[in-house]
């Protein structure tokens, strides 16, 4: 196509419609992770509702997600930053509580006997922040079609089939290590 390499002509030549997507990964520094732990400070207009601070935007990112995988490797990426925190606090009107409760998976909400759908806190796929009835069939790239043996394997006892965890990853670092174990055992059952 006259270019010298593989990578001028990707720059300049290759189709759009042709660009292969990539996996969406989570990288902040420690120092903007410990930021985004901190509550952010008091305002004389709070707005309560869905979000507890008017200074919190938590974007949607559910449309990069390319597939269940990658939204599973986001997470580990995720929980693994806010680990190295020395000091593990989460503000419950932090930015880093609206992203855990957004973009990460809480639970793979059955759709058929054999194909489930990656969810996150407010049981909405992953990323997604509305209000808003959802079908989660429309969510293919966050499907997963593993067998009830295999949905077991890495589910909170006490919670149930599926899901990921009982006590909160935001309520404690013990908590956010055990999240962060089944989300690893989940990966590893992830094609």
């Amino acid at each position: 196509m006259g270019y010298s390499n593989w990578a001028l002509l990707m720059k300049n030549g290759a189709p759009e419609d042709n660009a292969i997507p990539l996996p969406l990964g989570f990288v902040r520094s420690d120092l903007d992770m410990r930021a985004a732990m901190r509550n952010p400070p008091e305002t004389s207009d709070h707005n309560p509702g869905r979000h507890a601070s008017p200074n919190v935007n938590v974007p949607d990112i559910l449309s990069k997600f390319i597939s269940a995988r990658n939204a599973v490797d986001f997470a580990i990426d995720y929980m693994s930053t806010i680990l190295r925190t020395a000091r593990y606090q989460v503000g419950l009107r932090s930015q880093a509580y609206w992203e855990m409760r957004l973009w990460l998976p809480y639970e793979l909400e059955p759709i058929t006997p054999s194909t489930q759908v990656l969810v996150n806190r407010e049981y909405k796929p992953v990323g997604l922040d509305s209000t808003e009835h959802v079908d989660y069939r429309k969510f293919e790239a966050l499907q997963t079609n593993l067998s009830a043996e295999q949905v077991r394997m890495f589910s909170h006892a006490e919670t149930g089939q599926g899901y990921l965890y009982g006590l909160t990853p935001w309520g404690s670092r013990k908590a956010a290590e055990m999240y962060l174990i089944r989300l690893q055992m989940l990966k590893s059952e992830l094609i």
